[in-house]
């Protein structure tokens, strides 16, 4: 074990031995509906949300990861007009497919499994809860554990490997990209993303044996 194991809460100790693999730091930045104006198409807001399993009390970790969320909050600034308009444009499309879906529709056409009560009452408090969004990107630092109790540390983003788990959960959309025909965006992207993995760095090198 090392140090990085004991700066876990009790609940991510017990699902890294558990699991052995865990997030241990998450930031995701995705487009939404601006919450003061919900029902304004033409309108979003960019939200940069940063979760931890670190556990509170630890002043060098805190002070890290306050600083972590002060370089992800103004995310929004990296985004060119026409990728804010592209943005625009994929959310709209996520607000339509969901609208559909709670119609009972699926590309515009009405799906008879979704009509069926049973379905349409399992799936009705999801689809109701449900709000679109659009994954801008995100970044995420991993922990695994050996057999032996070896702790490995890992990180990955939506930019550096398409195939990684943390892709996945990025939707990535080509067309918003495709906007981004100079590459100005997705540069400040990585430049902020290479901010936030220098100071979860300093956290790694001071918790690790």
């Amino acid at each position: 074990m090392t140090k990085l194991f004991d700066a876990l809460t009790p609940e991510a100790q017990e699902e890294l031995v558990r699991d052995q693999v865990i997030e241990f730091l998450t930031v995701i930045v995705r487009a939404i509906p601006d919450p003061d104006r919900p029902d304004d198409r033409l309108t979003m807001k960019i939200a940069a949300e940063v979760f931890d399993e670190f556990a509170p009390g630890k002043p060098g970790i805190d002070t890290a990861m306050a600083q972590i969320r002060k370089i992800c909050e103004p995310a929004d600034d990296d985004l060119s007009i026409n990728m804010q308009d592209a943005l625009l444009v994929a959310l709209n499309r996520r607000r339509k497919d969901l609208d559909g879906l709670r119609q009972g529709k699926i590309g515009g056409y009405p799906m008879a499994y979704l009509a069926d009560p049973q379905i349409a009452e399992f799936l009705g408090t999801s689809f109701k809860a449900a709000s679109p969004e659009v994954t801008v990107w995100s970044l995420a630092w991993t922990v695994a554990m050996d057999d032996e109790g070896k702790l490995v540390v890992d990180c990955e983003d939506s930019f550096s490997d398409p195939d990684s788990v943390v892709a996945v959960r990025n939707v990535f959309d080509d067309s918003v990209y495709a906007e981004d025909w100079d590459y100005e965006t997705r540069e400040k992207i990585r430049q902020r993303i290479r901010k936030v993995n220098e100071v979860a760095g300093r956290i790694i090198r001071e918790y690790m044996d």
